[in-house]
């Protein structure tokens, strides 16, 4: 029985590196990477999948000097009205996204980063384990820098 725990003790620890870098780590090291080699402007695709505005659609979203000037329905081309612009999230705001999941302790978070440009290409949050519903996942593409339009290299 005793070599049963210890086996199962072993499983459970080695399941997780003593070596790997924490969340807030990844986080911070992937910021690093984006303010290295990205830019403020600039062009990529984000999805959502949750139950909130512009789900289930891919955006290609252009951001110049920082801020989201224009967007289209990637697979209908269709604009996005300005309107709706201001739910559209710049890079430095999904990290934000991730610092702020990371702060309020949320259920489950999964975070993937791009490995030149260390942008987030996948966030999956679920806010509370007990609440329905409530998921968010974003994923983040294709991403184009603008050097004409402004980038900061």
């Amino acid at each position: 029985m005793r070599a049963h725990a210890a086996v199962l003790l072993l499983a459970v620890v080695g399941c997780a590196s003593p070596t790997a870098p924490s969340d807030r780590a990844q986080l911070e090291q992937a910021r690093e990477r984006w303010a290295a080699q990205g830019g403020d402007s600039y062009s990529f695709e984000l999805e959502r999948d949750c139950f909130c505005l512009l789900a289930g659609r891919r955006i290609s979203i252009t951001v110049e000097n920082g801020a989201v000037t224009t967007a289209e329905d990637a697979n209908s081309k269709d604009t996005i009205a300005q309107t709706f612009l201001v739910y559209l999230l710049t890079v430095p705001d999904l990290f934000d996204l991730i610092s702020s999941a990371l702060d309020s302790g949320v259920a489950a978070l999964s975070v993937s980063y791009d490995r030149l440009y260390g942008y987030p290409t996948h966030i999956a949050i679920d806010y509370s384990a007990t609440v329905a519903d409530d998921e968010l996942a974003l994923t983040a593409s294709n991403l184009v820098l603008h050097p004409a339009l402004g980038a900061a290299r």
